[in-house]
């Protein structure tokens, strides 16, 4: 099986620099139209699945490219509790220690009021792994969010949680994982031609 992963396209909070997780914000027009591209991009794939989380922004993308067939709630981006919303430096300036301690640790510390970051990348995990046992043929578009589908690669590679942060997903293209016998081969990242199946 072959995993498509999209990243959704732009919002508003996007265009202003807020931590956002679980608000659930809409596409700009930008976004749409970024969207809008991405399924130009894919409409050669023949998609048997179609899933992304639940939050209106991933749905928005995902049936600009191909109508959706299921909704996790394991695919939704971390909560970042009282910093959503919110610039870094409004929160650096009210909650400095709780910013440094963020900064500091990131992967134990947990936003105010927010959800710790172990049992984000646990629920990530655990989707990333029901995904590799997936051995049959087909394609599958995830579209999801940031810390996701960086997770869900750094996961299937093998790699640290921490590497994550190698993997920056734009919001016009597509990346291609392709699942053989439980190998998770990455075929392309951020790719922004249209998809051609190989000779």
């Amino acid at each position: 099986m072959r995993f498509f992963l999209v990243r959704h396209g732009q919002t508003a909070a996007n265009a202003s620099g807020l931590f956002y997780g679980s608000t659930d914000v809409p596409l700009t027009p930008l976004g749409i139209e970024q969207s809008t591209r991405v399924g130009a991009l894919l409409a050669e794939v023949s998609f048997s699945e179609a899933i992304a989380s639940q939050l209106q922004r991933a749905q928005q993308t995902a049936e600009l490219i191909v109508p959706v067939t299921g909704y996790d709630a394991r695919l939704n981006e971390m909560d970042f509790g009282r910093w959503e919303m919110r610039h870094f430096s409004s929160i650096a300036e009210e909650e400095p220690e709780a910013w440094q301690t963020w900064l500091d640790d990131w992967q134990n510390a947990t936003p105010s009021g927010g959800e710790p970051f172990p049992h984000f990348a646990g629920r990530v995990k655990a989707v990333a792994d029901e995904l590799a046992l997936r051995q049959e043929p087909g394609d599958m578009l995830i579209v999801a969010h940031q810390g996701v589908l960086s997770l869900l690669l750094a996961h299937w590679l093998k790699m640290p949680t921490g590497s994550l942060w190698h993997f920056p997903f734009k919001q016009d293209a597509y990346t291609l994982v392709e699942n053989r016998g439980g190998f998770m081969l990455l075929r392309a990242f951020n790719d922004r031609s249209p998809f051609r199946e190989e000779e």
